[in-house]
């Protein structure tokens, strides 16, 4: 499944695929394009197939809901609607596109890196574990980003070695979703990554 969410500020493309045998993705995201901001939410719901969906596809729908709350009020949020379920790995990004910031804030082993045209790189550090309605605590940053930009968040079904290299090499999301491709086939899990560039 390929989603795609653009407007004059980002471009975005999203890729998702279930663990080879299951038909139920334990994946679930939310992407939306505004005029003022981009918001994105990943989640993994542990183990896989529909429990482990259940569980990711109640944060993105409540993102979906709640989409123009600031980031660390999401986080909460979220962690509250998992109480009683399985569980999952959460990440949370939202770009502003008027004063060129983004805040995310994460939970557990989704990997986010953001490539900046200057050459540098920002990847924040996410919080160990997984949000499950416990009482947790969060780490949520904002960082400022240049026209050009490019992004990836992916579940950690996707083992990729160099993804440094890929944004560097990559001139647009098309381009960096071609150069993602190779490493889809694996599928001993589910597998999501969601990739955007800023303008």
């Amino acid at each position: 499944m390929i989603i795609q969410e653009s407007n004059s500020f980002v471009r975005t493309l999203a890729y998702q695929i279930p663990k080879q045998g299951k038909d139920c993705c334990g994946d679930s995201f939310f992407l939306k394009a505004t005029d003022e901001y981009l918001i994105c939410a990943l989640a993994d719901g542990l183990g896989s197939g529909e429990r482990a969906n259940e569980s990711s596809s109640a944060i993105s729908t409540l993102v979906e809901e709640k989409h123009d709350e600031k980031v660390e009020v999401l986080i909460e949020l979220c962690n509250k609607e998992l109480k009683n379920k399985r569980g999952a790995t959460v990440s949370i990004l939202k770009i502003e596109f008027q004063t060129k910031q983004f805040t995310y804030s994460s939970v557990g082993n989704i990997r986010f890196v953001f490539s900046l045209p200057s050459g540098s790189y920002i990847y924040p550090i996410p919080i160990l574990g997984y949000l499950s309605g416990k009482p947790q605590k969060y780490r949520t940053q904002t960082y400022s980003y240049e026209q050009g930009s490019k992004f990836i968040i992916y579940t950690d079904g996707l083992v990729l070695p160099a993804v440094k290299a890929l944004l560097e090499k990559s001139h647009s999301v098309e381009e960096l979703s071609q150069s993602l491709k190779q490493y889809t086939n694996n599928r001993n899990d589910d597998l999501t990554y969601i990739v955007g560039q800023l303008f």
